[in-house]
C-alpha cells in the first residue's frame, strides 16, 4: 500500500506511527518516533521602519530504534524532512543499521511500557488546548512598531533603539510508540521584545523589555512593554561600581529564573548519575527555608510548557519538586528512574534525534505575601540585581559567581544605579539562605517566579 507525503502532511500522528510500524518490521525490537510541524513568523523593526520578516516553516519527523545484537541492546536515532514513503523507507535503514553497530547498552530503557495517558486524557487535552488562529503578520508588525514608538516618545533622554520585534509560532507535535500508544498536542506563542539606549558618551545604558505568551490577550500592551524599556533604560544611567561588602541580594523576577534553573540543572537525573550535581544525595533533604514551595505544572492556563505526555509517551503529572523548603526527588526520565531505582516523573525532553533531555514543564516558585517596597525595608541595606552576565557556575561543588549590574538598597529604598559588580556565594548555601519571597509573581514563558532576596552573599565591587 503507497502512502503520499504530500497526502498525509497534516495528519502528523499517522505518520508518527507509519514509521514506528516500518521500523518493527525492518527487525526493531521496540522503536518510538516524533513527527514535528512548526511554523512561525518573525518581524523586526527599528527607527520607526520594518527592518526584517522572517518565516519559518519546518516539519520533520525523528526516529529512536532498538535492536538486539549479540552484546545486548543497543539503539540509535536519526531525522530526516522527507515524509514520502521512500523517504521513511530511507531513514528506517539508517537508524537500523546505525544500531546494528551501535555499543550495547545493559540498561537501555525500551519506549514500551511507559504509563502512557487514556484515550479519556488525550480527547479532553484536546478540547481544552484547542488552538485558534493567533497573530497575523500585520498585526506583529503594528505591535513592533507602537512598541518601539512608545519608548522612542517616553523621554528625550532615550538616544537611540536597538529594534522592536515581534513574532508567533505554532507547533505540532506527535508521538507514537510501538507498544500502539499514539498521541499530539499542539502549542503556541507569541512574542514581543524591545531593546532601547538611554544617555549619550561614557553614561549611555541599555536596556530591555518582553512579554510572551500563549495567547494574544496575555500578552503585555505594546504601550507598556515600550515604556517598561525606556524607563529601565534611563534609570541605569550614572552607574557606578562599589565597594566589596557581604550582603543581601534581591533578584527581581527576570533574574530570579536563573536561580530556579540552577536547581533544575542539580536534580536532572543524569547530572545526579554521572555525578555532577551538589545536589546528588539531597533527595528528601530541607534546602530551602520552609516557606518556599515550588512546583513543576504541565496544565497551567498562563504556562507556555503545557504538555500531556513527555518525549518519551509518559503521562505528565503536576509534581511538587520543593515541598515546604524540602527535596521531594529528583527529574528523570525513564532510563535515569531505573537506574536511580525509583519512578519515572514524565520529564524527558526529545528533539528529533540525539539522547534523551530532561527538563520541566511549567516551574512556578510560589510567591509570598510581601510587595517588594515592603521587602526592601526589611531588608534595609543591599542590591537589587536586575541584569547579570557571564555563567561562573560550578555543577559539581555548587560555586556561584557571576557579573552584575542593578541597584543599591539603601536604608529599604532603591538607591543609585551600580554596575561592574560581582555576586558570589554557593549554590546550596544561597538557597538555605532565601529569607524573602515577594508577591510579584511574573511569568517568563514556562517559569513564574517573584522577587527573591538571598542574604549574605559576597558583592564584588571595583569602587572605594
Amino acid at each position: 500500500m503507497s502512502h503520499s507525503g504530500d497526502r498525509d502532511r497534516n495528519d502528523m500522528k499517522k505518520i508518527a506511527a507509519r514509521l514506528v510500524e516500518m521500523a518493527v518490521k525492518s527487525g526493531a525490537v521496540d522503536a518510538d518516533a516524533l513527527a514535528i510541524n512548526d511554523v512561525g513568523e518573525t518581524i523586526s523593526v527599528r527607527n520607526r521602519k520594518v527592518e526584517s520578516v522572517e518565516r519559518e516553516d519546518s516539519r520533520g519527523i525523528g526516529l529512536r530504534a532498538f535492536v538486539e545484537t549479540p552484546d545486548g541492546l543497543a539503539f540509535a536515532s536519526a531525522s530526516s524532512s522527507d515524509f514520502s514513503d521512500d523517504g521513511m523507507s530511507r531513514l528506517v535503514d539508517q537508524v537500523i543499521a546505525m544500531a546494528g553497530i551501535s555499543a550495547a547498552d545493559p540498561d537501555a530503557m525500551p519506549p514500551s511500557g511507559a504509563e502512557h495517558p487514556t484515550s479519556d486524557e488525550l480527547n479532553d487535552w484536546d478540547k481544552r488546548h484547542h488552538i485558534e488562529s493567533q497573530w497575523t503578520l500585520e498585526a506583529a508588525r503594528e505591535a513592533a512598531l507602537v512598541c518601539e514608538e512608545a519608548a522612542l516618545d517616553y523621554s528625550d533622554k532615550i538616544e537611540n533603539s536597538e529594534g522592536a520585534e515581534a513574532g508567533f509560532s505554532r507547533a505540532h507535535v506527535a508521538y507514537a510508540c510501538a507498544d500502539g500508544f499514539r498521541g499530539e498536542y499542539q502549542k503556541s506563542s507569541l512574542g514581543l521584545s524591545l531593546s532601547v539606549i538611554a544617555g549619550t558618551g561614557d553614561r549611555m545604558q541599555r536596556d530591555y523589555a518582553y512579554s510572551r505568551a500563549g495567547q494574544p490577550e496575555k500578552l503585555k500592551s505594546p504601550q507598556m512593554i515600550g515604556q517598561e524599556a525606556a524607563e529601565r533604560a534611563i534609570r541605569r544611567v550614572g552607574a557606578r561600581s562599589i565597594s566589596t561588602r557581604q550582603a543581601t541580594v534581591v533578584f527581581e523576577p527576570r533574574m530570579a529564573t536563573s536561580i530556579l534553573g540552577h536547581l533544575i540543572s542539580a536534580i536532572n537525573g543524569k547530572s545526579v548519575l554521572q555525578k555532577r550535581s551538589f545536589l546528588a544525595v539531597s533527595s528528601g533533604q530541607a534546602l530551602f527555608p520552609d516557606f518556599i514551595q515550588i512546583e513543576d505544572n504541565p496544565d497551567h492556563p498562563d504556562g507556555l510548557g503545557n504538555r500531556l505526555f513527555d518525549g518519551e509517551g509518559t503521562r505528565c503529572r503536576q509534581r511538587t519538586i520543593i515541598d515546604s523548603g524540602v527535596l521531594t526527588g529528583f527529574l528523570t526520565d525513564r532510563y535515569t528512574a531505573a537506574r536511580l531505582k525509583s519512578e519515572p516523573t514524565g520529564h524527558a525532553r526529545r528533539g528529533l534525534t540525539g539522547d534523551t533531555g530532561i527538563g520541566p514543564s511549567n516551574l512556578i516558585l510560589h510567591p509570598g505575601e510581601m510587595d517588594v517596597d515592603t521587602m526592601f525595608q526589611e531588608i534595609g541595606d543591599g542590591i537589587l540585581v536586575t541584569e547579570m552576565m557571564g555563567f561562573g557556575i560550578n555543577g559539581v561543588t555548587g560555586d556561584y559567581s557571576r557579573g552584575a549590574a542593578g541597584f543599591l538598597i539603601e536604608n529599604g529604598k532603591i538607591g543609585h544605579p551600580v554596575n561592574e559588580i560581582t555576586i558570589a556565594g554557593n549554590l546550596k548555601k544561597m538557597f538555605a539562605n532565601i529569607s524573602h519571597i515577594g508577591s510579584d509573581l511574573t511569568w517568563f514563558g514556562s517559569t513564574a517566579v517573584p522577587s527573591i532576596a538571598i542574604s549574605n552573599m559576597t558583592i564584588a565591587g571595583q569602587g572605594t
